[in-house]
């Protein structure tokens, strides 16, 4: 193995392969130093590697193996495998609870009268009149007393809107009736023009308003006096199923 052949390897792959080059270079050294002689036409090795006999071809096969194997070796250095990519996902959200809000009970007005606090029958939220039964009963201020026909609707809430100034005296709070309850308030609304009657909460009247117009926004506005009043209603008609 000449010199020119090692100085391949070396000026090819010195700047890349160190590690790899430095191996290959003894071991071109080592077979380098034991170039056979040639005596009456016959190859004769100078010296043996562990017992085995090398020939000059041997040599020049092993040589190209190792410059053949370099470039391999060299490309397992410079491209490193690219490190493997977590599949790990975060943990899925559980879905927001939505709060259902109790239904809200519609009567018709058969009578209504001042009164006062001490006049107003006596009620037991945990055991609300049944809805096919009259009820005497008052207004969530005890101030009014009215006597109530049988349940005529149970009107579905999807949004009760926090109170909001109408004018210096009076607030307002917004219901929002879900898709079918907006569409049976509006035909209820359309048929009973001019009625009276009145939207409950645990037996109590929240408001008794007159139907004046068809009401068909999906709506329904309850107006009081007082910021601390609106509040009140807000949280009655707002309360969880």
């Amino acid at each position: 193995m000449n010199k020119a052949f090692a100085a391949r390897i070396y000026s090819e792959y010195s700047l890349t392969c160190s590690p790899t080059l430095l191996y290959v270079r003894s071991v071109v050294k080592r077979l380098g130093a034991r170039r056979p002689v040639v005596r009456d036409r016959r190859m004769i090795p100078a010296k043996a590697i562990g017992g085995s006999m090398l020939s000059a071809a041997t040599v020049r096969l092993v040589g190209a193996v190792l410059l053949a194997a370099v470039p391999a070796g060299c490309a397992a250095a410079q491209h490193p495998a690219a490190p493997a990519r977590s599949t790990s996902t975060a943990p899925a959200r559980p879905p927001a609870t939505v709060t259902r809000i109790a239904p809200l009970p519609v009567r018709t007005v058969e009578n209504s009268q001042p009164t006062s606090p001490e006049k107003c029958p006596a009620i037991d939220p945990a055991a609300p009149t049944p809805p096919g039964n009259p009820l005497v009963t008052c207004d969530v201020a005890r101030t009014t007393r009215y006597t109530l026909g049988p349940e005529t609707l149970r009107l579905e809430l999807i949004h009760v809107a926090a109170p909001t100034p109408l004018t210096a005296d009076f607030y307002e709070v917004n219901l929002t009736l879900d898709p079918a309850s907006a569409t049976a308030w509006a035909a209820f609304t359309t048929a009973h023009l001019h009625g009276h009657f009145a939207f409950l909460r645990d037996d109590l009247v929240l408001e008794a308003p007159l139907i004046e117009d068809p009401v068909t926004s999906g709506r329904i506005a309850l107006t009081t006096q007082t910021l601390q009043a609106a509040e009140q209603l807000a949280r009655l008609a707002g309360r969880p199923a």
